[in-house]
């Protein structure tokens, strides 16, 4: 997913350095070359174009930044974050602690995964019934 938004990210760039080149060449047009009327055309389809581009490259940015966050955190099904780690009073481990719900369970979560939005994972909840039964 990393790799689809930094490509995304940067075709993104090149459409925004393509508008503004076409932007910097419909203001360095003289009259003679061009009539006002289109000038003035071209010169508001680019400038609505530069400012779509923007927007859409700091939304990728932002997904960016969201997923590198969640990369580097432990990933729920690592056995080591998952092994019990409390121990009763008689000295045995207690049973196992259940899987936080609340991060994704996979290494690399689908895009819809309701622990991105910080609600239970639909997949820890199933591998946890599925344990329990």
């Amino acid at each position: 997913m990393s790799e689809e938004l930094t490509k995304k990210q940067q075709k993104c760039r090149r459409k925004l350095a393509k508008y503004q080149q076409k932007l910097n060449h419909y203001t360095q047009l003289k009259e003679c070359e061009i009539s006002l009327k289109k000038r003035a055309a071209k010169l508001c389809k680019y400038r609505l174009k530069i400012i779509k581009r923007q927007l859409k490259l700091k939304q990728i940015e932002a997904k960016i930044n969201q997923f590198s966050a969640y990369t580097q955190l432990t990933p729920a099904n690592d056995a080591v974050a998952n092994a019990p780690i409390f121990v009763s009073r008689s000295g045995k481990a207690r049973s196992p602690i259940p899987a936080n719900l609340y991060r994704p369970h996979k290494s690399k979560p689908c895009k819809s995964c309701p622990a991105l939005r910080g609600k239970a994972c639909l997949c820890a909840m199933k591998v946890q019934q599925r344990k329990q039964a």
